[in-house]
């Protein structure tokens, strides 16, 4: 089987859509569609079944996948080890990031990492919200920069690397921008916006500080159905549609028209910190997370 092939392939399993493998790869849809028939027809089994609305993988599809991907994970595996030896680096460290303020603190903490422990080349991924922990239980990155709280069995929080506070985004042309401040009573009865997909235990956290409100209490804020991502959210609000509980570095990394961003009053503020699959940590995740705790208490 070809590498474009088994590209395909996996590609397609994860994703279970022909236009996003397409985009994934860099590639047209007609092409990952001649590839999954071309491989289908050698193998004289039908590995997805498609209709306009819904790709599966079948039970030989599935089989396939799973002995492909352990394959090509060592394959892999065998290339990086080659080019380390040839580029003497000593380990590899992969480190998720979800914000962009968090980014740019993240990369003076890598290089002054890099500088203390030679050998060392780490890289970093921007996530998504909406995927909180995924990348870390799918094993993309070794650690990722997370905003608090997690409170999940398989995982464990290490030092906070960065702190801000909690502000309100709101339309510009909002009641609420009369104001130099505001306060959570200020927003009963506004429609608040929030990002599906988050455990129900960070956003009552970020939503009110942890406080549990009296059910039916008709004077509490209405609850919208979730947006599907943190830029789709400030579009929303910006167009009037709601307000939303953000960090206060919305106002300087992801400024657009219509949007104001207010400070608020009695909202705990959006820690990142690190965090890690408990069952993996190992000698290298340990040093990065040595250093930065030792680079907070320094500070």
């Amino acid at each position: 089987m070809e590498r474009n092939e088994i590209e395909v392939l996996l590609t397609l399993s994860e994703e279970l859509h022909f236009t996003r493998t397409a985009q994934r790869l860099h590639i047209s849809t007609a092409a990952v569609s001649q590839i999954v028939r071309r491989v289908e027809r050698r193998l004289g089994t039908t590995l997805f079944t498609r209709t306009t609305r819904h790709v599966e993988l079948t039970d030989a599809g599935r089989r396939l996948v799973d002995e492909l991907q352990l394959a090509h994970e060592q394959i892999q595996d065998a290339v990086t080890r080659a080019v380390d030896a040839g580029r003497k680096i000593a380990a590899r460290l992969r480190i998720g990031y979800m914000s962009a303020a968090i980014g740019h603190q993240l990369l003076g903490l890598i290089d002054s990492f890099e500088r203390s422990h030679p050998g060392y080349e780490v890289s970093i991924t921007e996530t998504a919200l909406t995927d909180l922990f995924g990348p870390l239980r799918r094993a993309e990155v070794d650690l990722c920069i997370l905003p608090l709280p997690v409170r999940e069995d398989d995982l464990t929080v290490g030092p906070v690397l960065m702190t801000e506070p909690a502000v309100i985004a709101v339309a510009s042309g909002h009641r609420l921008t009369r104001r130099t401040t505001v306060s959570p009573e200020d927003l009963r009865g506004e429609t608040i916006l929030g990002v599906r997909h988050l455990p129900p235990y960070w956003t009552q956290h970020h939503a009110a500080g942890d406080r549990q409100p009296a059910t039916g209490d008709p004077t509490l804020p209405a609850k919208k159905p979730d947006v599907s991502g943190f830029q789709e959210l400030l579009t929303f609000v910006a167009a009037g549609r709601g307000v939303a509980v953000v960090g206060a570095q919305s106002a300087a990394y992801y400024t657009r028209p219509g949007l104001t961003c207010l400070p608020c009053a009695d909202l705990p503020p959006f820690e990142y910190a690190v965090v890690w699959r408990t069952a993996v940590r190992n000698a290298n995740t340990t040093a990065f997370v040595r250093h930065a705790s030792h680079l907070n208490k320094t500070c």
